[in-house]
């Protein structure tokens, strides 16, 4: 219950969602008689989309998660017992799709096919389960993520999927499991960059050794330009994701999950 309800309400953290309380509350205020209290959410609903739309306050934001762990080439990472992919890469093939679809964290199942590729380790682990009423579908995404690393080219018998987990703590839960059936405890754990500070505890509460493989890195220097200081829609979407890892990151901690 508690994962379906957070996924239902995290949009509420995000700047939009933000802005949209902010709204109904300015909203409230104004039926109420409270005309300039109702004035000040309405412009601070306003303010937080402007603001949290910045290019310069996103790849900020995005930033201060992203620098936490050094990405290495690919030969300079050491061979492990297994590779483990987190999921939140692909969209199922619901109709009118006919085919396992990916969003941009696609990285991370391209970064660990690579790693493998290299010799790594003899092992690929796809993490990844849902929740039907959400994603409209009983296909978990480990299994998508076996029909897409199919088509990369890895054969079956490289990988290993676990398909029941809904969030990050089950990631690493129930992916330890699997591993120590195994006895296998090295792992090189492939995430975004800005989901990795929260995935790398999780995981290694669970007693395994990680070594972390960042990939889609989205915030990168760029020249103070203009344009940059227009709202964009992109830098919105940059300044979601921080803050989404930045409200999860403290409610696994109040929760014990890191």
């Amino acid at each position: 219950m508690f994962v379906l309800i957070a996924k239902t309400f995290a949009p509420l953290v995000y700047p939009l969602g933000q802005s949209f309380l902010l709204w109904i509350a300015a909203s409230i205020l104004y039926f109420l008689g409270r005309r300039r209290w109702s004035m000040g959410c309405g412009v601070a609903g306003v303010a937080v989309v402007l603001m949290y739309g910045s290019p310069l306050v996103g790849a900020w934001l995005l930033q201060t998660l992203e620098n936490d762990f050094e990405p290495r080439p690919v030969a300079a990472y050491p061979r492990v017992d297994a590779i483990v992919v987190l999921g939140g890469v692909t969209g199922a093939p619901i109709s009118p799709r006919l085919t396992v679809e990916v969003n941009g964290a696609f990285d991370r199942l391209l970064h660990g096919v690579r790693l493998l590729k290299a010799e790594k380790a003899p092992l690929l682990v796809l993490t990844g389960g849902g929740i039907s009423s959400l994603s409209g579908t009983d296909l978990p995404e480990a299994e998508r993520l076996r029909t897409l690393a199919g088509e990369l080219g890895v054969g079956d018998e490289s990988l290993l999927l676990e398909s029941d987990s809904r969030n990050t703590h089950e990631n690493a839960v129930f992916t330890a499991r699997l591993l120590r059936e195994r006895k296998l405890t090295r792992i090189l754990l492939v995430t975004s960059a800005s989901h990795m500070s929260r995935s790398a505890a999780a995981f290694r509460l669970e007693e395994l050794v990680v070594i972390a493989a960042p990939t889609d890195i989205r915030s990168v220097p760029r020249p103070l330009t203009l344009g940059r200081l227009i709202p964009k829609a992109g830098a919105l979407e940059q300044s979601s994701i921080a803050l989404k890892e930045y409200v999860g990151w403290w409610v696994y901690r109040l929760k014990g999950w890191v």
